[in-house]
């Protein structure tokens, strides 16, 4: 009975401790530069953080950035691509009952996992709790403790320029520690596993080599800030982590096994310019663009349509498409939510119900016939009707027209001027002479839709090409 009581408060204990670790960050004000010590701060941080050995089954690597460098450099026949694969990589606990972070990508395929824990390396057999791709990150357990824990920080606090450490084990190198700076942060335009996912990296000239992929990224108190996740093999001084706030955004899911996101069935604009604002009137040009809506789903039944701008998402303003796609994500499925939207200079709240995010809908669609009709249009454009296909196809794009620096490419489909749908040349031609000083195009490119907008005094914005 008495052992019965003990372990309860021993699990108690332990959930609190999570709900602090997932919520808190250190408390006082941020020191943005190097501490007294960096011995001691290593000294404190180094009994957290743990090796790990990750043996994946016969020909599966589960290391991404192992194969690239394999590629980059060479290395290996195809012999050794049939032996079983041995990864290393780093990791920390973040319970004191044995819970430890990683990236996913060091556990990808594993059938076996080691952790080595303190000095001596003591070798400990891991268990995978959970992984998810979209973020690369993943929780493993060990048996035993308490466990040395590392506290978390606030990585959207985080400045560039701020003082920071990487603790892991580069190449095998166990307990390796280097030091930098915060080089940028919010890279969004990298994407070291190829794979669709969240990607908001910060970046650090703190060596990042392979081995050092999970291992903490601390700043001047400690605090872990950042997980360590990859590095550019072909330059000095890049390496890549990821923000500590994603780790807590998903952490209560990812320790049950599996992250549920929530979706809402509609595409948006990566990003909206100056010019694609104002032809929207959207108040002080902030916003996210929606360019399709998919039938049936959450915004279409929510009465959501192409050409809404949202800007917030319960309450707090949007103003990039990657916040609000992250804030979907993780609201849950099953809530709904309000939107704050824009639509015809009106500004208006919808509510959203979310449902579980389903696989992603391929984007490529069959080409369409389409019967040659060129005549040249205003912007430099010239058009094919599609009898019996919705929009008129651009056939023929002047590289000195507005159209070509606005972004237009051959092949694009325009499917309405300001909101009026063009089905032949002559609405199409009438649309344009009767737009305003910004026109806006609302176009499918491979089937994915897109706005533009263009001005008539020739000078062209682009906006939204990636």
């Amino acid at each position: 009975m008495l052992a019965a009581l003990v372990a309860a408060a021993a699990a108690a204990a332990a959930q609190a401790q999570a709900h602090k670790n997932w919520t808190d960050a250190p408390s006082g004000p941020r020191v943005t530069t190097p501490p007294a010590s960096i011995a001691q701060l290593v000294k404190q941080a180094m009994p957290a953080v743990v090796g790990i050995v990750a043996v994946a089954a016969r020909g599966e690597s589960q290391d991404p950035f192992h194969d690239f460098l394999e590629r980059m450099y060479g290395g290996g026949d195809g012999g050794e691509r049939e032996q079983p694969v041995r990864g290393i990589g780093t990791g920390f606990f973040v319970r004191s009952d044995g819970l430890i972070a990683t990236n996913g990508h060091v556990v990808e395929g594993a059938t076996e996992i080691t952790v080595q824990i303190g000095e001596d390396e003591r070798p400990v057999r891991g268990t995978l709790l959970g992984r998810d791709d979209a973020t690369d990150l993943a929780f493993i357990k060990i048996d035993g403790g308490p466990f040395p824990i590392l506290s978390f920080g606030d990585s959207d606090g985080l400045e560039v320029g701020e003082w920071v450490t990487a603790i892991g084990n580069p190449f095998g190198l166990s307990r390796s520690v280097t030091t930098g700076i915060v080089s940028f942060k919010g890279r969004r335009d990298v994407n070291p596993s190829g794979r669709p996912g969240y990607y908001d990296f910060i970046q650090t000239d703190a060596a990042i080599n392979p081995g050092n992929s999970g291992g903490p990224l601390l700043d001047a108190r400690g605090a872990v800030v950042a997980i360590n996740a990859a590095v550019n093999p072909a330059g000095q001084g890049i390496g890549f982590a990821i923000p500590i706030n994603m780790l807590k955004a998903i952490a209560p899911q990812l320790e049950k096994g599996r992250v549920a996101r929530s979706w809402m069935g509609m595409s948006v604009q990566e990003q909206m310019g100056a010019d694609l604002a104002e032809s929207f009137a959207v108040p002080g040009g902030k916003g996210v663009v929606i360019t399709d809506v998919i039938e049936g789903g959450p915004a279409a039944q929510a009465g959501l349509r192409p050409g809404d701008v949202v800007v917030s998402f319960e309450g707090e303003p949007i103003a990039e498409s990657y916040r609000l796609r992250w804030l979907t994500a993780n609201a849950a499925p099953g809530r709904s939510v309000p939107m704050g939207v824009w639509r015809n200079r009106t500004l208006r709240t919808i509510t959203v119900p979310l449902t579980e995010k389903p696989g992603d809908p391929s984007e490529d669609q069959p080409a369409r016939p389409v019967i040659a009709r060129k005549e040249s249009e205003p912007f430099g454009l010239s058009v094919d009707e599609q009898p019996g296909v919705r929009g008129l196809r651009i056939s023929a794009v002047d590289p000195r027209g507005s159209g070509y620096r606005g972004g237009l490419r051959d092949g694009d489909v325009v499917i309405d001027v300001d909101g009026r749908a063009v089905g032949d040349r002559a609405s199409f031609r009438r649309a344009l002479t009767e737009s305003a000083a910004v026109t806006r195009l609302y176009v499918r490119r491979n089937g994915r839709p897109l706005f533009f907008a263009l001005r008539k005094d020739s000078r062209a914005a682009k906006v939204g090409k990636r």
